[in-house]
C-alpha cells in the first residue's frame, strides 16, 4: 500500500476521549487505550505469535457440570481466603474493614468451604484441620434464633437505602455455614454438624423486617435476602448461594422442610432471572425496581463469573431449559455477545 495514503487524524470517542488515530485510504485505525477508555476492554499482547487479542474482559468461568453436595464447593480449592484483607484469630479469619474488625459468617464458611475442597483433592491433613475447625466454629457461634449474626451496621446502597443496624441475619452466610456444616456431618459422620445446620432453616421462615432473612417478590415469591433491607434489596449471588447451602443440607440430612425451602426458592429464582439479565451483562440486584435509584446496579465482571459458577450448580441440579438458556446467555456476555431483539 502507497505510504502516502496515511494521515494522522483526531478521533474523538463518545464526545469525551481523544487520541491521535490513523486514516489508511478508507479504513479507520485508532488506539487501543481509546477503546480501553470509551468501552473498557481488555488487551492482551503475544509476543511470540505477533498477536494482540481484545477482550470485553479477560474474566473467566470455570465449567460445574454437575454439583455434588459432598465434593468440591464451586471450585473452591482454587480460593485464597488467606490473600484477603483477614487477620487470624485462633484459626478462624477476622474481616478487616475501614470501620472495624468483625467476623463474617460468609467468609469464615468460605475459608472452611476452601480448605474442604483443597483436601479433597490434595488429602492435606492440615486442610481438613482447618475446615473442622470452622465446622466447630459455627456449632459454638450459633445464637438461640439458629443464625449468625452479623455485628457491625451495614451502608448497603446508601443512596438508596437505609442502614442496616446490627445484629443482622444473612441468607449468604446461613447458607455457607449450611454447606460447610452438611460437608463436616459428611467427613465425620457426626451428627451433630447436621443437627446445628438444621436449626438455622426458621430463619429462612423469618421475615427480612422482622430479623429473618426471608422476602416476597411480588408479594408471592419466596427471596432469601443477603442484606435484609426495606424496601427488599434482592441481591442475586446471595439468594443462589442459600439456595445451594439449603440444597446441601436437605441431601445430607434428608429433611423434608429444608427440601421445601430449597424448592421454593426454586421457582423464585425460574420466575425472577430474566429481571437480573441485562442484554449484555448481569444486574447485582434489583434496587432499580424496588426503589427509585432508577438505573440496575450493574454486576462487575467478578460478580458476572459468580453469577454464572452459581447457576451453573443450580442448573446442573435441576436440568430446567429456560435456566439453561439465562446461563448459555451470561457465558456469551463474556465474549462480547449482546442480547438482541
Amino acid at each position: 500500500m502507497d505510504t502516502k495514503q496515511i494521515e494522522d487524524i483526531m478521533v474523538l470517542m463518545h464526545n469525551q476521549f481523544e487520541a491521535v488515530g490513523k486514516r489508511i485510504g478508507n479504513e479507520f485505525l485508532i488506539p487501543i487505550t481509546l477503546l480501553e477508555k470509551g468501552y473498557g476492554v481488555e488487551k492482551e499482547w503475544l509476543e511470540t505469535d505477533n498477536l494482540l487479542k481484545i477482550f470485553i474482559t479477560k474474566a473467566r468461568y470455570l465449567e460445574i457440570d454437575q454439583y455434588d453436595y459432598q465434593g468440591n464447593y464451586l471450585h473452591y480449592d482454587r480460593n485464597r481466603v488467606e490473600n484477603w484483607n483477614v487477620e487470624f484469630i485462633n484459626g478462624i479469619p477476622k474481616t478487616i474493614y475501614t470501620y472495624g474488625k468483625y467476623f463474617n459468617p460468609s467468609t469464615i464458611a468460605q475459608y472452611g468451604l476452601q480448605h474442604y475442597s483443597i483436601y479433597l483433592k490434595e488429602k492435606k491433613l492440615a486442610s481438613k484441620q482447618k475446615f473442622l475447625k470452622v465446622a466447630d466454629w459455627f456449632m459454638h457461634h450459633q445464637d438461640e434464633q439458629g443464625g449468625w449474626p452479623y455485628q457491625f451496621d451495614l451502608h448497603y446502597y446508601p443512596d438508596r437505602l437505609n442502614k442496616i443496624k446490627s445484629p443482622w441475619y444473612s441468607a449468604i452466610g446461613l447458607g455457607m455455614a449450611m454447606s460447610v456444616l452438611s460437608r463436616a456431618t459428611a467427613l465425620t459422620k457426626d451428627k451433630k454438624y447436621e443437627q446445628c445446620a438444621l436449626k438455622a432453616t426458621k430463619m429462612f421462615e423469618i421475615p427480612s423486617n422482622n430479623n429473618g432473612v426471608l422476602a416476597k417478590f411480588e408479594d408471592k415469591y419466596m427471596f432469601y435476602e443477603e442484606c435484609p433491607t426495606d424496601p427488599p434489596s434482592f441481591i442475586l449471588n446471595g439468594f443462589m448461594f442459600a439456595l445451594i447451602g439449603l440444597y446441601d443440607l436437605s441431601k445430607q440430612s434428608g429433611d423434608v422442610e429444608t427440601k421445601k425451602l430449597y424448592q421454593e426458592g426454586i421457582v423464585s429464582l425460574k420466575r425472577m432471572l430474566p429481571l437480573y439479565d441485562l442484554g449484555s451483562r448481569t444486574a447485582y440486584d434489583l434496587t432499580h425496581y424496588t426503589t427509585d435509584g432508577g438505573y440496575p446496579n450493574v454486576a462487575k465482571w467478578g460478580y458476572h463469573i459468580t453469577h454464572i459458577h452459581l447457576l451453573a450448580a443450580l442448573n446442573s441440579i435441576e436440568k430446567d431449559a429456560k435456566m439453561n438458556e439465562a446461563l448459555q446467555r451470561w457465558k456469551g456476555y463474556l465474549d462480547g455477545k449482546v442480547s438482541t431483539v
